[in-house]
């Protein structure tokens, strides 16, 4: 069974109102923008002629002043451009972020979606807020609205359903600047569209054979060179780690190398992404309430695969391995134990002391792959691989650990102002590293000191395996699923990493 598209809304700019009557005009506005019950904004008074003058009416009877996320819908006299106007709030002018300015796109799409194509097939969004007149911030918006209309596909859909997805509304960004922004919203919503739907997706279809296969096919469509190891050509090449992970399951691991070279450039960043599309716990079985989930496991896979997609697209001068290391961790007489050692592609050696700290197992082959096969320049690597990360910072930003390099962890902190996926930069002393060093193998998988700082020790097992090459782990445990940072959606999958990693590319292609 295979994964249906989805495509709700299609994305349009222009530089002026269209004087094509819409079914919806959504209008942007900051509490600024009201004075004593009536509009104060020149440019906002502008919007409000043309739609009626509805938002005078709605400020003077306070039910709309601009506040953050405060909405307010009416119809729209006839004859106006506008069936509906949905008045949506950006609070103060200095409140001027991108996740912000995500977050009013969200809201958008939602409105939009809970519409349905049958109410609206024609939406346009206009406003006086400074979330909206700067370009790149409206930009922000546009993906955001891909963001919020993103639902699950139903595998046995209805024919409402069907009809939303073969009429999708077009929603149409009126900004005097329209400009190679928007394009590149509409670059990164495909690929965030494609990694959430990697995410969500069950996993008796969503394998790693079914991931493999998926972006396999995205990145040959897109021309970008794609090889696939399988389970006897792992064996062959030394992942022994890795394979032993996913012993115990009938759905064999895969590694999947996406490579895209561009005609010029100087540097080389290698991305590497945790996969376990399904995470039991092995023998060191989860209770039952924390599987639930589970299948978030492979996010970092899901991102890595789906953000070079975006690069090649934006043809940004920076040559890009994306690697996703996939399996599941189940459990029947082939499952690895706790007590094996196991030898890893490096040669280095691991005590397995919980088979559920198997993430930290299977990118240790990855890892040391990327780094040897193809001695880059940077190497990043996302992953759900500590639940102590949670603890620590909850869900509202990944925790990013920088190695090997005075430098990076400043510029994974410069993508993540520009973009609005939150990080945070957490400590590397060499004494967690003290921790996990083994007894009969050359590392433990688990830190020795009961109780010790989990995201910490992780951090330095798997620095182990990248060569001295600049690394930086970026721990998205909180943030895969149930994101609760301003920009997402506050269900299911959020598709944070995919801007992140984007927009670091572009750092790095910039360098000199």
């Amino acid at each position: 069974m295979s994964l249906p598209k989805l495509k709700l809304v299609s994305l349009e700019f222009a530089s002026t109102w269209n004087d094509a009557q819409a079914d919806l005009c959504v209008v942007i506005a900051d509490e600024g923008d009201f004075s004593e019950g009536r509009v104060s904004s020149p440019a906002l008074a502008k919007l409000d002629a043309d739609v009626g003058l509805v938002i005078s009416e709605l400020a003077s009877l306070k039910d709309f002043e601009g506040k953050w996320l405060q909405a307010a819908a009416t119809l729209s006299p006839s004859k106006t451009l506008a069936k509906r106007v949905l008045c949506l709030g950006a609070g103060k002018k200095t409140d001027r972020s991108p996740a912000r300015a995500r977050q009013i796109g969200v809201r958008i799409g939602e409105e939009v979606a809970k519409m349905g194509a049958g109410k609206v097939s024609k939406v346009v969004v206009n406003g006086s807020s400074r979330l909206f007149t700067d370009v790149d911030l409206a930009a922000q918006m546009a993906v955001g609205v891909r963001m919020g209309t993103y639902k699950y596909p139903s595998l046995n859909p209805s024919d409402d359903a069907k009809k939303d997805l073969e009429t999708p509304a077009v929603v149409t960004f009126a900004h005097a600047s329209a400009s190679d922004a928007f394009r590149k919203a509409n670059i990164l919503s495909e690929s965030i569209d494609a990694c959430r739907l990697l995410q969500d997706g069950p996993p008796n279809i969503v394998t790693p054979k079914y991931v493999a296969e998926n972006m396999s096919e995205r990145a040959k469509a897109a021309g970008l060179k794609v090889e696939v190891f399988g389970a006897q050509k792992l064996r062959q090449m030394g992942f022994n780690a890795m394979m032993a992970v996913g012993g115990g399951s009938a759905n064999e691991p895969q590694l999947v190398v996406v490579e895209y070279v561009p005609e010029k450039y100087t540097k080389t960043i290698a991305f590497v992404g945790k996969g376990l599309t399904m995470d039991t716990g092995g023998y060191s079985l989860k209770p039952a309430a924390s599987m639930v989930g589970m299948k978030y496991d492979m996010s970092g896979s899901a991102i890595t695969l789906s953000s070079v997609l975006a690069i090649a697209e934006l043809k940004l001068p920076v040559r890009v391995i994306a690697i996703g290391a996939l399996a599941e961790n189940m459990i029947d007489a082939h499952a690895y134990r706790v007590g094996d050692i196991l030898k890893t592609l490096s040669g280095k050696t691991i005590e397995v002391l919980n088979t559920d700290a198997e993430g930290r197992i299977v990118l240790a082959d990855a890892l040391h792959y990327a780094a040897k096969t193809y001695a880059p320049d940077y190497m990043f690597e996302y992953s759900t691989l500590t639940g102590a990360m949670v603890i620590s910072l909850g869900h509202v930003a990944a925790g990013v650990f920088p190695f090997h390099h005075d430098g990076i962890g400043a510029l994974v902190q410069k993508a993540s102002d520009a973009t609005g996926e939150g990080v945070w930069l957490l400590p590397t002393f060499e004494e967690y590293g003290d921790d996990v060093k083994g007894t009969l193998a050359d590392l433990n998988n688990i830190q020795n000191t009961a109780g010790s700082a989990g995201s910490a020790t992780a951090a330095q097992f798997l620095k182990e395996f990248v060569d001295g090459k600049p690394f930086a782990h970026i721990d998205i445990a909180g943030v895969a699923d149930a994101n609760q940072a301003i920009g997402y959606p506050r269900k299911m999958s959020s598709g944070y990493g995919i801007q992140l990693s984007v927009e670091i590319a572009r750092l790095v292609a910039d360098e000199k």
